[in-house]
């Protein structure tokens, strides 16, 4: 599995829904945006995954209204991915392997940013299981499950 994408979204409290989107070819963060905004289907609440083997993760959120926040456990290898423009990143100016973003990205799911900054560490756990993990404390596990 070179790269995994998920794109999940809900409405208000309710249940998480899996959606399609492709995310491939966004030159920037606003275009990103708006293909997550359309595939989420009007849910005020969109939250895309990104996996890469075991090598990196990242989180685009993307709430009615309010900028796209990111999240990315090694932003220097997300960066040189195809993935790094939509991510904002740039390979020549994000060459940090330390992870780096809004850490608050899902905190109000149940993953505060100590938590996600401890995942997404040296010393966390592998990116399959930091996904597992956010993915089970903001309840939509067995929806992302049943994508993979």
């Amino acid at each position: 599995m070179p790269y995994f994408t998920a794109l999940l979204s809900r409405n208000g409290g309710g249940q998480w829904r899996a959606r399609d989107v492709d995310v491939e070819g966004h030159e920037d963060v606003e275009s990103l945006t708006e293909a997550v905004r359309t595939a989420s289907g009007g849910d005020a609440q969109a939250l895309l995954l990104l996996e890469h083997e075991d090598e990196w993760f990242a989180l685009a959120r993307v709430d009615d209204g309010e900028d796209t926040r990111v999240f990315v456990s090694d932003p220097a290898a997300a960066a040189a991915s195809p993935y790094g423009p939509a991510l904002g990143l740039d390979p020549e100016v994000d060459e940090d392997d330390d992870p780096s973003g809004d850490a608050d990205v899902v905190a109000d799911a149940g993953i505060p940013a100590e938590e996600l900054l401890r995942l997404a560490g040296e010393d966390g756990v592998g990116v399959s299981e930091a996904v597992a993990a956010v993915a089970e404390a903001a309840g939509f596990g067995e929806v992302l499950d049943a994508m993979r």
